[in-house]
């Protein structure tokens, strides 16, 4: 009685039709949460219309808190947790005109690390 789900069986007794239609749908599946994933990943268009350019903004966060602590005699402590956040937040979405400014005014000192964790975390919707 064994022999009567015997796969082989199944697909020269009739049943190959149907074992096509489910690899077919398993294949389907599989197809669109690939689609899906790599679009989740994809960056905004304004982001991408950047160009070369995109690599320069972080850059020039380090620049205003290297002219801030010339000014105004920061801390070599607190320079380096200030530019420690900023380096840890490269992959910020830096077309977001938001996150920009906040992170400018961290760099010049307008606000303190904490007011500006939570003012990140509260644009990036973490939290």
């Amino acid at each position: 009685m064994m022999y009567r789900y015997f796969p082989g069986r199944m697909m020269f007794g009739g049943h190959l039709f149907g074992m096509l239609l489910a690899v077919l749908f398993v294949v389907g599946i599989v197809l669109l949460i690939v689609v899906l994933a790599s679009r989740k990943n994809k960056t905004p268009a304004a982001h991408a219309a950047q160009g070369a350019a995109t690599p320069a903004i972080p850059d020039r966060f380090l620049t205003i808190l290297n002219e801030q602590k010339a000014a105004s005699g920061m801390g070599a402590q607190e320079f380096e947790e200030r530019r420690l956040v900023l380096e840890g937040g490269r992959a910020d979405n830096h077309a977001n005109a938001e996150i920009v400014s906040l992170k400018e005014r961290y760099a010049r000192g307008e606000l303190t690390t904490s007011a500006y964790i939570e003012a990140r975390n509260k644009l990036l919707g973490i939290g």
